[in-house]
């Protein structure tokens, strides 16, 4: 399953990003955090006709939401929200201990919270290029690292919406790529 999922993130269309978040529409608010070097990198938003994809592109990636079901015991296909396919690029000049902008996956703007959800990143390949999971709040000026997990082909973390966390490009692969399933409760 895990080569299957590697080869249809390949062959997916990929749309070029400035940046991984972005909350410039909350004025200063995640401005000048240490150790934040962001980067560009591509995204292809699957199901979302916005990006020229439709439902049947997130087919191929339906067994892994089913493996996730028959290891938790739990529904999630129902509650999908949102499914984001990622591709960083390699960038060699990139600091180990650095990360881009920290972030929750569903921002209330509203309410000004995070939205109730879960979120399960899949990694599609062997790479390299952290996830970083912090022990602050989102909208911190500062973010203590309480985690970090490598990149594993097959591999993936569920985790509440709630959690903050930040990817980092590869600087020894050629590319990473993830999927990122967002859940409703």
């Amino acid at each position: 399953m895990a080569d299957f999922v590697e080869q249809s993130m390949l062959e997916l269309p990929w749309y070029f990003q400035t940046a991984t978040s972005d909350f410039s529409e909350l004025g200063g608010f995640q401005k000048n955090i240490p150790n934040v070097i962001e980067t560009p990198y591509f995204v292809n938003l699957l199901g979302c006709h916005n990006h020229g994809t439709s439902a049947n592109d997130i087919k191929p990636f339906v067994p892994v939401i089913r493996k996730l079901e028959e290891n938790t015991g739990r529904s999630f296909l129902s509650r999908i929200q949102r499914i984001k396919a990622n591709l960083y690029p390699k960038r060699v000049d990139y600091p180990d201990d650095c990360y881009q902008i920290p972030h929750v996956d569903l921002w209330n703007h509203e309410r000004g919270y995070p939205d109730a959800g879960e979120i399960f990143l899949y990694y599609a390949d062997d790479s390299d290029g952290d996830t970083f999971f912090f022990n602050e709040n989102f909208g911190a000026s500062e973010y203590t690292v309480l985690k970090r997990s490598s990149p594993k082909k097959g591999k993936g973390i569920l985790f509440d919406n709630s959690t903050v966390h930040a990817s980092s490009p590869p600087r020894l692969n050629e590319r990473r790529m993830t999927l990122n399933f967002v859940f409703t409760k």
